[in-house]
């Protein structure tokens, strides 16, 4: 298995195959619909959570017909096999790989092209986790483990609140991009900045970086450079 990159990518307007749909290509279709994409179900049977859910194609058809598959896999962008059997597995991949779409195989995590993740997110900081097959059940333990750290560590949502105010204030004030680099991890190293988030103080944060920022154009504030550096 080669190493996969993670990626966040935007599905909004892609179209999106589910081969199956039973549990697991219901939950496939939840999770791109929600992410705003056209998604199409092929299958000989239909879950009845999938009949009720709004915006989804059901195409009534045998996936191993291999001038269904293709005519469907020629819409997609994404397909995505929720089915037990690995027969169409290799069809598949070569169907896309004809077709330039990607290849999301429920069934087999080591063949797979996209592994589809277990997310979570808290106050804008987002994060997913996969065991790349070897156990969904721990996945979501881990899952379930960094909602728990991140929603009491009020230090960390408190320096995303500051760190994002200070990037939109410094693109707002056509600060150079050279500079916004060196001020992400300069204000962030600041001990006096730091203390303010831990405190819970977020505007007095907001306020101080602004103050860092200006002294620092002025030239009346030295930063350590070996911090910038090594942060690069």
């Amino acid at each position: 298995m080669s190493l996969r990159i993670p990626l966040y990518i935007e599905f909004e307007g892609k179209n999106v195959l589910v081969i199956g749909g039973g549990g697991v290509g219901t939950s496939r279709v939840r999770k791109f619909l929600n992410a705003g994409a056209n998604v199409r179900v092929l299958s000989l049977d239909f879950s009845d959570e999938l009949r009720g859910i709004e915006g989804v194609e059901l195409v009534a058809g045998d996936a191993r017909d291999a001038d269904v598959l293709e005519e469907n896999i020629m819409w997609c962008d994404l397909v995505t096999v929720a089915i037990p059997d690995i027969g169409i597995n290799d069809t598949v991949i070569e169907l896309a790989r004809k077709h330039k779409a990607l290849v999301n195989l429920a069934n087999d995590a080591d063949k797979t092209e996209v592994v589809v993740p277990f997310d979570g997110e808290v106050d804008g900081i987002r994060f997913a986790v996969t065991t790349e097959g070897k156990s969904g059940v721990v996945a979501r333990a881990v899952r379930d483990k960094f909602l728990k750290l991140l929603q009491e560590d009020e230090e960390i949502l408190n320096l995303l609140k500051a760190m994002d105010f200070l990037k939109k204030y410094m693109k707002e004030n056509d600060v150079p991009v050279s500079v916004r680099m060196k001020m992400y991890f300069a204000v962030s190293s600041d001990e006096h900045f730091r203390k303010l988030v831990r405190d819970g103080k977020v505007e007095e944060a907001k306020d101080f970086a602004v103050r860092f920022i200006k002294e620092y154009m002025e030239g009346r504030r030295e930063i350590d450079e070996s911090v910038v550096k090594i942060r690069f």
